[in-house]
């Protein structure tokens, strides 16, 4: 075997190796939260000091299960059929490997094709899904602590409030019990603390971002990273490409065939 072999061969070995121990890891999570929600949960409330986990809701946690669950499967399952068919040298296992990265390459493909041909479609859509959902935002923790703990972090990282405006959490019956005009969330903040404490009341441009919808910053934030999302995105379609590339030439490097034939040059002696 040659030196370009030996090195795709290695380079094959530790690219699975990676993903093997990333979906095995995936599938653990998985398995754990939907197994025993409370202790992994707990857990992390622990690790990290925050009780995000332990308040979201267990419908949300059960999917985040299936999600790792399937995606970890997958990752485990395709990864080691790589790995093994560079260690081992397997004809079959590269191109059963090849052909799956192949797949996974096209669908990826055809999502991205479907995102920009129903571009508008889908900003309809977000649009409605955002406002579908704030209409369970709660001004208190309760049964709706899912959606608003949301809510909180993406309009205090974004600077944002509401799906347009503040406007749209008059569509929450729980949100227009109180005599408040906006979250906190919604309100300019100094060193952790509200800049004005009379914001959630009376809001105005300099204490709050009341009129800055959240969808529009949402926008505007993936427009502004756009150049960063298409080189991640360019990048893991090349390596994917020099994966699928690696794991053929591979596959006919170890060709062998099932008959060898010799040619035996006539010695004209009997």
């Amino acid at each position: 075997m040659g030196c370009a072999s030996q090195c795709a061969k290695y380079f094959l070995c530790f690219f699975n190796f990676v993903f093997f121990v990333t979906g095995g890891a995936a599938l653990t999570v998985g398995i754990w939260l939907f197994a025993d929600r409370n202790s992994f949960t707990n857990l992390i409330a622990k690790l990290d000091e925050t009780d995000i986990l332990t308040k979201t809701d267990a419908d949300v946690i059960r999917m985040m299960s299936y999600i790792l669950i399937i995606a970890g499967a997958l990752t485990f399952i395709v990864s080691f059929l790589g790995y093994c068919g560079a260690m081992f040298e397997s004809r079959c296992l590269l191109c059963v490997y090849g052909v799956l990265l192949l797949l996974v390459l096209v669908l990826e493909c055809v999502v991205v094709g479907l995102a920009f041909g129903l571009k508008g479609d889908a900003e309809k859509g977000t649009q409605g899904f955002l406002k579908s959902t704030i209409k369970y935002y709660a001004p208190s923790a309760d049964q709706t602590e899912t959606v608003t703990v949301a809510w909180d972090g993406i309009m205090t990282q974004l600077h944002c409030c509401g799906v347009e405006s503040y406007l749209d959490f008059h569509e929450s019956t729980n949100w227009t019990s109180t005599n408040k005009v906006v979250p906190e969330a919604c309100c300019m903040k100094e060193y952790g603390e509200l800049k004005d404490r009379s914001c959630p009341l009376h809001p105005t441009s300099s204490n709050s971002y009341y009129q800055t919808g959240c969808y529009k910053a949402i926008v505007n934030a993936i427009e502004e990273n756009a150049a960063i999302v298409i080189g991640v995105a360019a990048g893991l379609a090349f390596i994917e490409v020099l994966v699928i590339i690696l794991a053929l030439y591979l596959a006919c490097v170890y060709w062998r065939p099932q008959h060898v034939y010799r040619c035996v040059e006539p010695s004209g002696k009997e």
